[in-house]
């Protein structure tokens, strides 16, 4: 599946909800779908605000790809800037922050599975987000 956004804030929710279907048909829980929920509209609100500058001419694109135990999510803007992505949330504090304003990285590690970020040979970042898919008591009916 591929979804391409403006660099509108507001958009990511279609996002999200589309992604958030996707990964109910793949049988993720319905808590794990709000963690990719969330996790995806920071990726995208990133991408728009810090990678696109907001520019309404530039795009984000969404790309999701399901396997047999995974849900992989990759959201590219058409910045140049690489996010450097926090330690693993043992390591943080809400003490070190004066304010909640750059809480997004840390919530995207804190609710992934995996995260990554990548330039994009075409001159912008990709973060890569995946969500192990939990295949217990999950059936693919034949209709």
């Amino acid at each position: 599946m591929q979804i391409i956004l403006p660099s509108i804030l507001g958009y990511e929710v279609v996002a999200c909800d589309a992604v958030a279907s996707l990964a109910r048909r793949c049988g993720i829980s319905p808590e794990r779908v709000e963690d990719v929920k969330t996790a995806l509209c920071e990726a995208c609100t990133n991408a728009i605000e810090h990678g696109n500058r907001s520019d309404p001419q530039r795009k984000v694109q969404v790309f999701c790809t399901v396997d047999e135990q995974r849900l992989v999510i990759e959201v590219c803007d058409e910045g140049g800037l690489l996010p450097m992505l926090p330690r693993k949330p043992v390591q943080w504090t809400l003490n070190q922050r004066a304010s909640l304003r750059g809480m997004g990285l840390m919530l995207i590690v804190t609710l992934t599975d995996e995260v990554s970020v990548v330039a994009d040979p075409n001159g912008g970042t990709c973060m890569r987000l995946v969500f192990y898919r939990d295949l217990a008591g999950y059936s693919v009916s034949a209709s």
